[in-house]
C-alpha cells in the first residue's frame, strides 16, 4: 500500500461520488460536479491512481473553516487515513491562520475529533434535503 496525499488535486465527480456511495453516502454526482475545485481546501489520499479517501474545508480565509466529508474507503477504515487526511487539514488551516475550526460528525466519531483537538460543544442541524 502505497499512499500519496495530495492538497487540491484534480479530482473526477464520478470517482467521489462513487467513494461517498461505498460508504453509504448519497453520491451527489451532479452536485460534486459543481463543489470539487471550488472549496478552499481538499485533501485526498490515493493508494496508486485509487481514490481511498477525501477531506474537504470550506471557509472564509480568515476567521472560520468548515471541515466536511471525511470519506475514507471502506477497506481502508481504520488504517489511520482518516486520521492523517485531518491532521493535514488541520495543519493547513492553522499554518494559513484561519481562527475557528469547526466539524459536525455523528456521536459515534467524538473520540476520533476529540484526540485531533476539537473540543466537543452541542449544535444543532438542519438537513432540508430530507424533505426533498
Amino acid at each position: 500500500m502505497g499512499l500519496l496525499y495530495v492538497e487540491n488535486p484534480e479530482l473526477d465527480a464520478a470517482v467521489v461520488a462513487e467513494l461517498r456511495a461505498k460508504v453509504g453516502w448519497d453520491a451527489r454526482k451532479e452536485q460534486l460536479e459543481n463543489i470539487l475545485g471550488s472549496t478552499y481546501l481538499t485533501v485526498a489520499c490515493f493508494d496508486d491512481n485509487d481514490l481511498v479517501g477525501i477531506i474537504d474545508v470550506i471557509s472564509d480565509g480568515i476567521d472560520d473553516a468548515l471541515i466536511r466529508n471525511l470519506v475514507i474507503h471502506p477497506e481502508y477504515q481504520g488504517k489511520g487515513i482518516g486520521h492523517e487526511l485531518l491532521i493535514k487539514v488541520l495543519d493547513r488551516l492553522k499554518s494559513n491562520r484561519i481562527k475557528t475550526i469547526n466539524v459536525l460528525f455523528e456521536s459515534e466519531l467524538t473520540e476520533f475529533y476529540r484526540k485531533a483537538g476539537f473540543r466537543i460543544v452541542s449544535g444543532g442541524i438542519i438537513d432540508n434535503e430530507e424533505g426533498f
